[in-house]
């Protein structure tokens, strides 16, 4: 995707890569660290309910006061992970938008970029509003993905080795890691059900921002052009930006719909998914097999599970937003490569001319 080799270029960047290399091992410090911390609170939830079944008053003051350092510390390393993950969202997107820029306006291509269609159209937009839109999404999406997955695989161990295996006596069979097999299929049938509901949303949203894209444009134009006010001109223009509008409610309107499908798998995936786990334990509970400390730290691991297993449905919108404007910024870059004399697949390379891409802005 060209986009990505527009992102892709700032590390390769001859003035930029070594900040990007420090951001980027910085963030993945973060997100391990508070990923640890996730799991420290997990087991402190199992000592917590264990101390608070037994009315352990002692236990229960000093957990206390080891509650208190864990929310301090995940307080802490929330701030700076936004911190630095914004400051990273900020360096690209002027990387970006600097590269476009400079294509754009070089050789007089923007000229010739208002004699096409297609991927030409609303290029004032596709670099303002799609590269923010896309950066940003791509950021939240990678830096969500990567906390997911090693929330899994830090939390599928607790659902194994706590809930351990079934004993169904009526059958006469034990089901092993039951609650691991539990939420993973609880997993993917939501995520499933979501693919299934939402998959339309991102052609929808691509339509949705190009309409945007065209009212502003019509916009623009009536401004530029400067036409008389009176007469036929008046009345085509406003005809053209009536349609503009009306195309814009009609795309939103699609877009409502879709989102709100969506939305109201992830509201019943909400209620269901701090009910479900404890349903899965209460046979073990009941008999005895496992403790009220047990069941909530098996609850808590579930969650997490769930968010790293349901990933899809909790980031589909974001995802078809993300992809949408990706493609949008794709789509000028190609239309900038091919009305310029450089090849597409050459065209966005991070060095030109002897100079890389950042020197070559600086001279522009």
């Amino acid at each position: 995707m060209q986009f990505l080799r527009l992102v892709g270029a700032y590390w390769n960047s001859r003035s930029h890569r070594g900040l990007a290399w420090l951001l980027t091992g910085l963030l993945a410090v973060l997100i391990i660290g508070g990923v640890y911390l996730q799991s420290r609170i997990n087991i402190w939830n199992a000592r917590f309910f264990d101390a608070l079944e037994k009315k352990a008053s002692r236990d229960l003051e000093d957990l206390l006061w080891q509650f208190a350092g864990l929310v301090l510390a995940a307080g802490a390393i929330m701030v700076v992970t936004v911190f630095v993950r914004m400051t990273f969202q900020l360096r690209i997107r002027e990387f970006v938008s600097k590269t476009l820029v400079s294509h754009w306006l070089s050789q007089g291509n923007y000229r010739r970029l208002d004699h096409r269609i297609g991927g030409a159209q609303t290029p004032e937009f596709r670099i303002s509003d799609d590269v923010r839109l896309g950066v940003d999404n791509l950021f939240d999406l990678a830096v969500g993905f990567s906390t997911c997955i090693l929330l899994g695989v830090t939390f599928f161990e607790v659902l194994a080795r706590v809930g351990g295996g079934l004993r169904i006596d009526s059958l006469g069979i034990t089901v092993p890691a039951y609650f691991l097999i539990g939420a993973v299929v609880y997993a993917f049938l939501m995520s499933g059900l979501a693919s299934l509901v939402g998959w339309s949303l991102i052609s929808q949203i691509s339509a949705k921002n190009h309409f945007e894209g065209m009212f502003r444009y019509e916009l623009t134009r009536v401004r530029e052009n400067g036409r008389a006010t009176v007469g036929r001109s008046e009345s085509w223009d406003k005809l053209i930006i009536t349609r503009a509008i009306e195309e814009v409610v009609g795309a939103w309107r699609r877009v409502m719909v879709g989102q709100s499908r969506v939305s109201g798998i992830a509201s019943a995936n909400a209620v269901l998914v701090g009910v479900f786990p404890v349903l899965l334990a209460t046979p073990k509970y009941v008999s005895g097999e496992l403790s009220l400390g047990a069941v909530m730290q098996l609850a808590t691991a579930f969650v997490q599970v769930q968010m790293a297993l349901n990933w899809i449905v909790d980031n589909f919108v974001r995802f078809a937003e993300w992809r949408a404007s990706a493609n949008r910024v794709g789509e000028l870059a190609g239309a900038i490569a091919a009305v310029g004399d450089a090849p597409e697949e050459t065209a966005f390379e991070p060095v030109q001319a002897g100079l890389a891409t950042d020197e070559v802005l600086d001279k522009v």
